[in-house]
């Protein structure tokens, strides 16, 4: 290089780069993102006590310590190498905790719960002929792409009424393919679309939904279909691990503009897309100056995003606590 030429760093522009940089200057832009007076859930009538859900994952068979609550849920990877005598230490202690219902989902660590994968990697078996049909699973539901309702009653202390409530969960162990794991899709593949029902109060998956909790080092680890089937349905909780320096919460309102922001952000749409998200954000300021902040603020409601990885670090060290939700 010759001496006069200065030796400046390079400024590389990737595609779609403006128009990602610009899609997130508008979502701040917008009244109601992210304002963090928003509410969580919708108060039923009669009231009904909140529920108390505690969220973990990614445990690799550690046994961390568990507040009380009425729902425990643990969003996957039970085991570091998915033996059947790690499984069943885990199903035990999950089982004998106290809480009311106690739901339970495979990670990519569990090799034992996926058959297929068993097949193709019997080495994985560990010698060990006993299957998933041996294994005791106590007071837990086991969740493999299903639903379960769950009851619940409460009796009003001032009209001693019986209330009723219930909680629809749905939850898979689908993650994108990463080295050799169970449970895993091709990246390319659509595993999601349709998938959740609708009306599903809480969902739990293993892997997150791309740009939620989902960081691994300088990219985005999560899938962007599982997002976008997440915005379709707008569960009020989310709850998944397996990116375990992702642990965390996150309130967000799954609205038009953030199903358009992240559209963008995915690089499915672009320019055009910007436009209706301008059109988005006029619409709602133009709402809020009509009806009044607190009354439009008062009407929308967040989707609860946790990470409950509660292991880290190159040995899965149990660092993180459960995270409790109260819906």
């Amino acid at each position: 290089m010759p001496d006069n030429i200065p030796n400046v760093p390079r400024s590389i522009n990737l595609p779609g780069q403006r128009q990602r940089s610009i899609a997130s200057k508008l979502l701040h832009k917008h009244p109601l993102h992210p304002s963090p007076t928003l509410a969580t859930s919708t108060p039923s009538a009669p009231p009904f006590p909140p529920l108390k859900i505690i969220c973990i994952s990614d445990t690799h068979n550690t046994k961390p310590a568990l507040p009380p609550g009425d729902i425990l849920i643990h969003a996957g990877d039970l085991t570091e190498n998915g033996s059947f005598d790690e499984l069943q230490s885990q199903l035990d202690w999950l089982s004998a905790q106290p809480h009311r219902y106690k739901v339970v989902f495979a990670g990519n660590h569990d090799v034992l719960l996926d058959e297929k994968f068993l097949e193709k990697y019997p080495e994985r078996r560990y010698g060990d002929p006993r299957t998933p049909r041996d294994l005791n699973w106590g007071s837990i539901h086991y969740l493999e792409n299903s639903s379960v309702t769950l009851d619940f009653e409460h009796e009003d202390d001032h009209s001693q009424e019986l209330i009723k409530r219930t909680i629809s969960v749905y939850g898979s162990p689908w993650t994108p393919q990463y080295g050799v794991s169970a449970f895993q899709h091709p990246r390319d593949e659509d595993v999601w679309t349709d998938k959740i029902p609708q009306g599903t109060d809480v969902v739990v998956v293993h892997g997150p939904p791309r740009f939620h909790l989902d960081k691994r080092h300088f990219h985005r680890a999560g899938c962007p279909l599982l997002g976008a089937e997440i915005a379709w349905v707008k569960p009020r909780l989310v709850v998944f691990g397996h990116i375990h320096v992702g642990y965390g919460r996150e309130d967000v309102l799954l609205d038009r503009t953030r199903r358009i922001y992240e559209d963008v952000m995915n690089g499915w749409a672009g320019w055009v897309a910007l436009a209706w998200m301008v059109w988005c954000i006029l619409l709602a300021r133009l709402n809020m100056a009509l009806s009044g902040e607190e009354k439009m603020l008062g009407s929308a409601r967040r989707t609860v995003f946790v990470n409950a990885a509660v292991v880290g670090g190159p040995e899965n060290q149990l660092i993180n606590d459960a995270v409790v939700v109260e819906l």
